[in-house]
């Protein structure tokens, strides 16, 4: 993996209005903005934030980055001579801005405006008919992000929760693994921020401080699944099934990240102390399964139904892990998935 370059992080309420002045500072004079129409009030404010910089918005932006969608893309970031690429959105706005950056060599800045984390991470991945292409590279974290908490005032239900259990899910399984002290101590704040902060939103009672709370424990993440090198288990196995079956990634890291845990046995020994501490007298398995429930994401009678009627069942994860474990990048980690094969 190449060494990422340092992240210029931008926090506070209104900091979007700093955009200018970030993009000046890494040469941008030709910005060319990813953002899917549920970012339309905010590329609306790039003309007066920007100015003459502002060189237009590619706004097809489906989820798991399709290989098609991303060469459009950078297609069109040639075509108006851009030179950043501002990606607004969650981890697939931001997901195909680190595309065009990587194969355009551009500085690429970040305005999430969703709890995923994929802003602090220099993995980048394509779909493509095959299933899904990853890599990591430094030249795809983006140089600055922008954290605004006014952004994520109002988002649905549905991606509050789909976009902050998967922030959940990388604290946790960087806290599975031997990692640096920096990556477990992040990890660890990155869930205490996320478990109070994201039920609050789910259930709308959250405020600005839960939202500023949200924001950071997914940025934490983030930072934490980097510090890592690699995607964990839950995320593998998660961007195969999306890719294959269609599913949404909440749906699915409510469904396999309880599986997960249990896969790793002895190795999951500080996920399942951090999550003692959120819930005291409960299995770290039950603790997930009834957080997935408070955001609103799976149902108790049956978790595997709904995924069921969509062609993905325990037949199905039990495939994608041995298939997985075929391809694993050490033996430790194809353990785990012959366990979650193996117990599903």
């Amino acid at each position: 993996m190449e060494a990422a370059a340092d992240q210029n992080l931008v926090w506070g309420s209104g900091s979007l209005r700093k955009l200018a002045e970030v993009t000046d500072a890494l040469g941008g004079r030709r910005v060319m903005a990813v953002a899917s129409r549920s970012a339309d009030p905010v590329v609306a404010r790039l003309p007066d934030l920007l100015g003459g910089s502002y060189v237009g918005r590619w706004s097809d932006v489906p989820p798991h980055v399709p290989a098609h969608q991303a060469n459009l893309a950078v297609g069109s970031a040639q075509e108006t001579h851009a030179d950043a690429v501002l990606a607004i959105g969650g981890g697939s706005a931001i997901g195909l801005g680190k595309i065009v950056s990587l194969a355009l060599r551009l500085p690429l800045i970040a305005v999430p405006t969703t709890f995923s984390g994929a802003e602090r991470t220099s993995r980048y991945f394509v779909t493509t008919e095959r299933g899904t292409e990853t890599g990591t590279s430094g030249r795809v974290l983006p140089r600055a992000v922008l954290y605004d908490p006014e952004l994520v005032e109002g988002l649905p239900r549905e991606v509050v929760a789909g976009s902050g259990i998967t922030a959940v899910a990388h604290c946790l399984e960087v806290l599975c693994h031997s990692t640096s002290e920096e990556a477990s101590a992040s990890a660890r704040e990155g869930l205490l921020l996320l478990w109070g902060s994201l039920a609050e939103l789910a259930a709308g009672t959250g405020d600005l401080d839960s939202r500023r709370e949200a924001l950071a424990g997914a940025g934490l993440a983030g930072h934490a699944l980097n510090e890592l090198g690699r995607p964990g288990v839950v995320h593998q196995v998660c961007d195969l099934a999306a890719a294959r079956h269609g599913l949404g990634y909440g749906l699915l890291h409510a469904l396999v990240l309880p599986l997960v845990l249990r896969a790793y046995g002895e190795a999951a020994g500080p996920a399942r102390a951090a999550l003692a501490e959120l819930r005291p007298g409960v299995s770290a398995e039950e603790a997930v399964a009834e957080f997935a429930v408070t955001l609103g994401l799976t149902v108790r009678v049956d978790p595997w139904r709904a995924a069921g009627a969509a062609g993905f069942g325990v037949a199905e994860l039990r495939l994608l892990a041995a298939e997985l474990s075929r391809g694993a990048g050490d033996r430790a980690e194809a353990e785990v998935f012959d366990r979650l094969a193996a117990g599903c």
